[in-house]
């Protein structure tokens, strides 16, 4: 029995050796891990490829072809740091590839050191040595984009351009000439291109995310320079089409979800505007971009200690990546969740330090409007106003700010003026002001300017935006019995109370109408009910003994 069971052991013991052996050839097999590392970066599976690389690099060090692709897979994961470093190693072993070099001179840029970027792509073209499956284009295109890292846009177009005369067929170079074209104002051009890129299909390791992104940055930017606020909407949800397109290709880009984020907090959706900077954040947890944007959705939604956490973080933590505004945005914004806070000092050194880095940035000077009015700084309010209202004459929110200054102001008319201006500008397409926001306080300044029917009017528009709105049917209300329309009057309380039971001034106001209407058991309620929610209502009061004395003059009938 023994002879037996251990003729059963042999075989299986037989057939584990060749097993270990083989495993154990792969581990010191330099061409299994090099093959590997480059199927594997091929399928775009990273992770894995990294993996097959380290393994490749570690039994032969000396092969620029495995460091190369060490480097790509670093790369496609956004680890820049150390893709550069196994670029190098590549430059170390074959000092004449152009192509290593125009990698390099890519994670350079990535690191934001745009200056050793141009010169390693210089360097790539001027050697113009070994570029393996590339061609100079890559270089170029790379120097292109390190040029508009720094702003350089002329130039930045001038590479690109060089790229595409080297490789008529090369869609990044396309995608960056788009993004380019655009610095000038040349939006048609720069669709053009970004459809090129896109029809072309000629990517490398990139895809047409890219393009799709640049594509939905030029809308964003020609959707303010349309004739009409009709226009400008479609063009930024045209924008945020191209921004859903270009995640579903690539959902790992924390670029596209932070700017499709800006354009539904411009479209007034803040809180999938907050949603879309929380999967930025997910993605890159300390991009500052990102960070200043979820400070300006949550100070949209109200939620400003919050916001002024994300600012702060930008400030403090964030990874410098700022975009067009640089970081006067997140002091900008930073100023607007201290003002949310009552901490209006506080905030407006905040915003002065915004326009001290930016002076051209138009929000920033709103910021600022806003914060000098709530201390009562009303020359320099307007002045900051007027400043917004220079760099861009169809903001909506400039218009309103100086309109809201003016009611303070007392001055009537020209605030009439501004309100009706903000209504023409961009609040059309969405955002803040509201247009209901802008005819609320326009039916509130006609009502103190005597305007009565008109301030009626406005109150309208703004209820057939929110059939809820409290104080719409408040402002008209108080329009409708200002301009003695009792009985339209008594409707419009009756509705702002159905919305609001808790409003003293509405009680007040509908007893008020009823006291005209001569219905003084009705009206006595209300004041009393006014007077109950609000003792230190001085006109309640009186109007609440001019009803007991109407009550007590009136005939008693005969018994």
């Amino acid at each position: 029995m023994k002879f037996k069971r251990f003729l059963a052991v042999i075989p299986a013991s037989l057939l584990l050796f060749p097993a270990i052996a083989i495993a154990q050839e792969k581990l010191v097999d330099f061409d299994y891990w090099a093959s590997l590392c480059n199927t594997l970066l091929l399928a775009e599976d990273y992770e894995k490829a990294l993996e097959a690389c380290d393994q490749a690099v570690g039994l032969f060090p000396n092969d620029p072809v495995t460091w190369n692709n060490r480097g790509d897979v670093l790369f496609a994961l956004s680890q820049y740091g150390d893709a550069l470093v196994s670029y190098e190693q590549v430059l170390r072993r074959s000092p004449t590839d152009s192509l290593a070099l125009a990698k390099r001179c890519a994670s350079l840029t990535a690191l934001g050191r745009t200056d050793d970027a141009v010169v390693a792509c210089d360097e790539g073209l001027e050697i113009d040595g070994d570029w393996g499956e590339g061609t100079p284009a890559i270089a170029w295109y790379n120097r292109g984009v390190a040029m508009t890292q720094v702003g350089n846009h002329s130039e930045a177009l001038e590479s690109y351009d060089w790229a595409i005369r080297t490789n008529p067929s090369y869609s990044p170079a396309y995608a960056g000439r788009c993004l380019s074209l655009a610095q000038f104002s040349r939006y048609e051009e720069a669709l053009v291109a970004c459809d090129r890129a896109i029809q072309a299909g000629n990517w490398g390791h990139q895809n047409a995310a890219t393009a799709l992104l640049n594509r939905g940055r030029v809308l964003v930017q020609l959707a303010p320079t349309q004739n009409s606020p009709q226009q400008g909407l479609q063009f930024y949800q045209d924008a945020l089409q191209s921004y859903n397109d270009a995640l579903a290709i690539d959902p790992d880009n924390e670029e596209t979800w932070t700017e499709q984020g800006t354009v539904l907090g411009r479209l007034g959706r803040n809180t999938e505007s907050l949603a879309s900077h929380d999967w930025a954040l997910k993605l890159s947890e300390n991009y500052a971009l990102a960070l200043a944007n979820r400070c300006a959705a949550l100070n949209r939604l109200g939620q400003y200690s919050d916001a002024q956490a994300a600012c702060d973080k930008a400030l403090q933590e964030g990874d410098d990546r700022w975009g067009l505004e640089g970081a006067s945005y997140a002091w900008s914004q930073r100023g607007n969740s201290l003002a949310g806070q009552f901490k209006y000092e506080e905030g407006l050194a905040s915003v002065n330090r915004a326009i001290s880095l930016n002076p051209t940035y138009e929000e920033t000077w709103l910021n600022q409007s806003t914060l000098l009015w709530l201390l009562e700084r009303y020359s320099e309010a307007l002045n900051a106003t007027q400043e917004a209202i220079d760099l861009n004459p169809e903001s909506s929110r400039a218009w309103y700010n100086r309109g809201r200054i003016l009611t303070t102001l007392r001055e009537y008319d020209e605030a009439i003026i501004a309100y009706n201006m903000a209504l023409e500008g961009d609040a059309q397409i969405g955002g803040q002001p509201s247009l209901e926001k802008i005819y609320l306080n326009l039916s509130a300044v006609l009502w103190r300017a005597g305007r009565y029917s008109e301030g009626a009017a406005e109150a309208q528009r703004a209820i057939a935006l929110n059939p809820d709105s409290a104080l719409g049917w408040y402002n008209r209300a108080l329009n409708l019995m200002s301009n003695r329309q009792y009985t339209k009057a008594l409707e419009a309380y009756e509705r702002t109370l159905e919305l609001n039971p808790n409003d003293a001034n509405a009680w007040m106001g509908l007893g008020i109408t009823q006291r005209a209407l001569k219905a003084y058991p009705e009206s006595l309620a209300a004041l009393q009910k006014a007077l109950e929610l609000n003792p230190d209502n001085t006109q309640a009061q009186d109007n609440l003994e001019a009803v007991m004395k109407a009550i007590e003059e009136l005939p008693t009938s005969s018994p």
